[in-house]
């Protein structure tokens, strides 16, 4: 009867080729494994006493490297060596064993030569070969059953030669520290666990140790559980914690090994699913956690070569889940009860700068987001997209009641749903408010920090761009609002200077009027130029043409001036705050603003111009303004405009226009039904009570 012939080198060639360095070592890690199952053969419960050593010689060249394993297991006695030389063959099936392993090497090696002593009953005898790679023989007998002695010590003798292919050579490691990162990365599992023989490593004389060099960084005993879990059958988690180091060379802090049959068969990263970043215990800081994942329904699900696991990416995500959820309720549940506590903190601090997130309660939105969220972007990034599914069922309950008043029959229920949609509205506008609020906060306190700071360096070499800097923060300087390509006209805070201010764009910040008007106009710049505080409201829209009445001249205009914080000398002519404002004036008065689409506005003759000059009044300016009359609160100065212009000018401390802005958000910090502190080093000249303290 014809037979079925293996073609050994068609089979080779289809195995899977490294793309890294764990891949390209594989060949490697099954011969060390194979000599751990020999010395586990022959020694059984004494296995510690086992040795394997592996010897690397030109590491960093593929055409002369060479690698031998050798260990003092049972030996390819004749059992053994009928089953190395039977492809696929089950006599390691008990463990998982697939019978390839020896393929890889053919795949990766030149030359593969193989010596072994193996005890026959009472004597001891000899074979050596040599693996190749055809398909009429691979093994060839150097000698077989060569008689040694009566006493004798049993072990293979494994010898590597040379990378064959280009995929293995690319991916072989070359230098010592990453062969060992790898070779550690893979075993450590193993070496965890402890149990099996010890291993030694020369790599061009550097002689290492494992286990001893992976238990000397773990720290306290191991810690095991074992769990029942409804898909997954029985799964016992060990645990260890250890010096950072233990992690060297995988992606990540804590380590999951996914074993099966005893091998590892696949690490991966949990940094996220523990959450802790460190973990302490007896007496060290800055800890690593490894398990060590085994159980029957791992053992049944993996590759023939041992190297992955016959099982989609979700459910290896949905393992490590629920053996990480044991881990933190059972291994590790002080430690990650203080970072619960912490982690709470985090997010209730978190809220207090973004409360538009503060939409349910603390445990609610914190079940939402991943474990390991503890900073504002990974609570945002977890939380936004139930904020926007609560927006948008609260505007679909909206105009589902809307649409009932269209229906000839109201339904029975219209009342409550309409409570309870005006509770929704006002939960939501709430949240709104209060983010608006902190934002406001923050811009205060960073105004009220940088006034502070300039009056510090007077005299300083950079005083000048400091005051630049003051400029804007409050509005950015050298643009129009009214210029649509300019977005970072949009990003102002001229809500400081004036609420109505808020959203306007009919301004220029630091423009020459010769650029602004359609005729005439100087090289003069005013910090702030505003036309028609009713723009600023919305009724109408300068950036878009369409909306403006250019037929209506412009009657109020805003001038804002701002002086560096803290000076004193305003000795020339042109330091005059009238006279400069006036020179403004002059120029304004019966002329046309062009707008950015080339719109011309009348200004009309009878404009009023609302002049603020902003300033710490000391110096030559207190001697200059000690005739005009003081504003209400007595701090600032005010002048009426005379003659041919309509209006005032009014001189504002710089500490006032902070605090006349803080009041303004206090008062709507009680609307959003929140309390805040006020920032420290907000002081006010008058001392009003109503500054003095913010709190309820």
């Amino acid at each position: 009867m014809p037979a079925l012939t293996p073609n050994i080198e068609n089979r080779v060639r289809k195995l899977p080729k490294p793309s890294n360095a764990t891949q390209g070592l594989q060949p490697l890690f099954e011969a060390v494994s194979n000599a751990m199952f020999a010395i586990e053969d022959r020694l059984g419960p004494d296995v510690a006493d086992g040795r394997v050593d592996i010897c690397v010689t030109a590491l960093s060249d593929p055409g002369r490297i060479k690698v031998t394993v050798s260990d003092n297991g049972v030996g390819l006695d004749l059992s053994r060596y009928s089953a190395f030389c039977e492809i696929d063959t089950d006599f390691k099936k008990a463990r998982g064993g697939k019978g390839v392993g020896r393929l890889f090497w053919l795949d990766a090696f030149s030359s593969i030569h193989v010596e072994s002593t193996y005890q026959q009953e009472r004597n001891f005898y000899k074979r050596a070969f040599d693996f190749v790679l055809n398909n009429n023989e691979q093994v060839f007998p150097l000698f077989e059953d060569e008689f040694v002695s009566a006493e004798a010590n049993t072990g293979t003798r494994i010898t590597f030669q040379r990378l064959r292919t280009k995929e293995y050579a690319d991916s072989f490691p070359k230098r010592s520290d990453t062969f060992l990162r790898y070779f550690s990365a893979h075993f450590i599992a193993d070496f965890l666990l402890g149990g099996g023989p010890s291993i030694f490593i020369d790599l061009d004389g550097e002689l290492i140790e494992y286990p001893k060099a992976v238990s000397e960084l773990t720290a306290g005993n191991p810690l095991e559980t074992t769990f029942q879990h409804k898909d997954f059958g029985e799964i016992t988690v060990t645990g260890f914690t250890c010096q950072a180091e233990a992690s060297t060379g995988l992606d990540g802090r804590h380590q999951l090994h996914l074993l099966a049959n005893g091998r590892t068969v696949e690490t991966r990263k949990v940094d996220n699913l523990l959450g802790i970043e460190s973990i302490y215990r007896n007496g060290q800081d800055g800890l690593v956690f490894h398990g060590c994942i085994s159980g029957e329904f791992l053992d049944l699900r993996v590759n023939e070569g041992r190297t992955a696991f016959n099982l989609p990416e979700r459910t290896l995500k949905e393992i490590s889940r629920a053996c990480m959820d044991i881990v933190r309720e059972r291994l590790l549940s002080d430690q990650v009860k203080k970072y619960m506590e912490k982690r709470h903190n985090d997010y209730v601090s978190f809220v207090e700068r973004y409360p538009s997130f503060g939409f349910d309660d603390d445990e609610t939105q914190l079940g939402r987001v991943p474990f390991h969220a503890n900073t504002a972007e990974d609570f945002a990034s977890g939380l936004i997209k139930y904020q926007i599914r609560r927006e948008e069922g609260r505007q679909n309950a909206l105009q589902s009641i809307i649409n009932a008043l269209d229906l000839d029959e109201i339904p029975l229920n219209f009342e409550l749903s309409v409570i309870s949609a005006a509770r929704e509205i006002q939960a939501s506008e709430q949240l709104a408010l209060a983010q608006h609020v902190v934002r406001r906060k923050l811009a205060l306190e960073l105004l009220d920090k940088l006034i502070r700071r300039i009056r510090a360096r007077e005299g300083k070499e950079d005083d000048y761009h400091l005051e630049r800097t003051l400029h804007s923060f409050i509005c950015p300087m050298g643009i129009r609002g009214d210029d649509k390509s300019e977005l970072k006209s949009r990003a102002h805070d001229l809500w400081i200077v004036d609420e109505r201010l808020a959203f306007t764009r009919a301004f220029s910040s630091d423009k020459r009027l010769d650029m602004i008007l359609a005729e005439r106009g100087s090289a003069d710049r005013p910090d702030l130029l505003l036309w028609d505080l009713a723009y600023g409201l919305g009724v109408t829209d300068p950036a878009e043409p369409d909306t403006v009445d250019v037929s209506e001249p412009l009657r109020v205009i805003m001038i804002v001036e701002f002086k560096k914080p803290g000076r004193t000398n305003y000795s020339r002519t042109e330091d005059q705050v009238e006279q400069q404002i006036t020179k403004y004036l002059a120029q304004l008065k019966g002329g046309y603003i062009e707008t950015f689409d080339r719109s011309r506005i009348r200004i009309a003759e009878d404009c009023l111009f609302y002049c603020y000059v902003i300033a710490d009044i000391v110096g030559d300016l207190e001697q200059q303004l000690s005739s005009w009359e003081t504003t209400s609160n007595g701090q600032g100065r005010i002048r009426q405009l005379k003659n041919r212009y309509s209006g005032q000018i009014e001189v504002i401390q710089w500490q006032d226009l902070v605090n006349e802005a803080w009041l303004r958000n206090r008062a709507t910090l009680h609307a959003a039904g929140l309390s805040r502190k006020r920032p420290t080093g907000l002081k006010s000249k008058s001392k009003s009570p109503a500054l003095a303290d913010d709190s309820d």
